[in-house]
């Protein structure tokens, strides 16, 4: 009997470990069919973006290029509905960021100092962006010149530094002392919340394409807003919130809106004038998950002389180009 008793014990805890093991086993295939869902939801969401982000693009340059598209417009949004869910695209110009081939030595140190650069570091790629862009190769204090990148070319026969503007964001990398940490930004831990966030990277607040000296105050974030000489996070936010009321009309209502900007030197650093979009921004969503992507179209507009065929005489009339530069996910 008592033998009886000791089987029956081993034979309920054989019982007890398979299904321990099953249920374990259970787990892990719904963990990892759910990762394989997500994975899969994401790249469907990405391509949902992309494909109604080029949509877009192409009616930009000829309003009767696909017809048959399933668009509708919603105030200044186009939205795509897709078997799968449905996909929302606007159109942003770059005058709500910086332009670092305009921005002076005070307005490059603000933005520094608001990815969190230390002084020193921050004063070297001011000195060196002000390096690159100028026509000379003297360098400034902590700045470099052709002497201090170690090679005189790079990729096809390019010098370094160019001493000319940017062409790109992505040639900032070339720059001396700029990181990726510092281009792209990072992810870090939020003591007072226990999460997790992402800091902004230099990509995230500047550009290369408006030409403009000021930043339009009714497009910029509250990451730009912020890096700019004379402006705080509170004082960004304060901003953010009350032109969701009401765009800004002029920097006599800017001014009228948010007092602490009067007699502000920071006025010279904004603007009210939107710059013409450059950006296609489609924010894909797949109806069952919720998954998310965004995907964005940089585009550039150049004037070109064409021959108009209908005069006469050879007549030629400037002619505005649209090309598309980069995808940014």
């Amino acid at each position: 009997m008592k033998q009886d008793g000791i089987v029956l014990i081993t034979v309920l805890w054989i019982i007890a470990v398979i299904s321990f093991i099953s249920f374990a086993l259970a787990a892990a295939v719904r963990t990892e069919v759910a990762a394989e869902g997500n994975s899969f939801d994401s790249e469907r969401a990405l391509f949902m973006a992309k494909s109604a982000g080029e949509i877009v693009f192409e009616r930009l340059q000829n309003p009767d290029t696909f017809p048959d598209a399933p668009i509708r417009k919603a105030g200044g949004t186009y939205v795509f509905q897709f078997n799968s869910g449905e996909s929302r695209v606007r159109l942003e110009g770059d005058g709500g960021r910086i332009d670092l081939n305009t921005a002076n030595d005070k307005v490059l140190a603000s933005m520094f100092e608001s990815l969190g650069l230390g002084q020193g570091l921050r004063d070297q790629l001011v000195d060196c962006i002000l390096d690159w862009r100028d026509s000379d190769d003297v360098p400034r204090v902590y700045g470099a010149e052709i002497g201090d990148y170690g090679q005189v070319f790079a990729g096809k026969g390019r010098r370094l530094p160019a001493n000319e503007s940017f062409k790109s964001m992505e040639e900032v990398l070339l720059v001396k002392h700029m990181t990726g940490e510092i281009y792209f930004g990072h992810i870090e831990h939020d003591p007072a919340t226990g999460g997790y966030r992402k800091v902004p990277g230099l990509r995230d607040i500047a550009t290369v394409a408006t030409g403009l000296t000021a930043v339009d105050v009714n497009a910029a974030p509250v990451d730009v807003l912020a890096a700019l000489p004379g402006l705080n996070r509170d004082l960004a936010r304060s901003i953010v919130t009350e032109r969701k009321l009401k765009d800004f009309a002029d920097s006599k209502d800017l001014v009228n809106r948010i007092p602490q900007l009067a007699n502000s030197d920071t006025l010279q650093y904004l603007t009210t004038a939107a710059a013409a979009p450059t950006v296609v921004v489609s924010t894909a969503t797949v109806r069952l998950s919720g998954t998310s992507r965004t995907a964005r179209l940089y585009f550039k507009r150049n004037h070109e002389k064409k021959i108009n065929p209908f005069m006469p005489y050879l007549f030629y009339k400037d002619v505005e180009v649209l090309s598309p530069d980069r995808w940014e996910y």
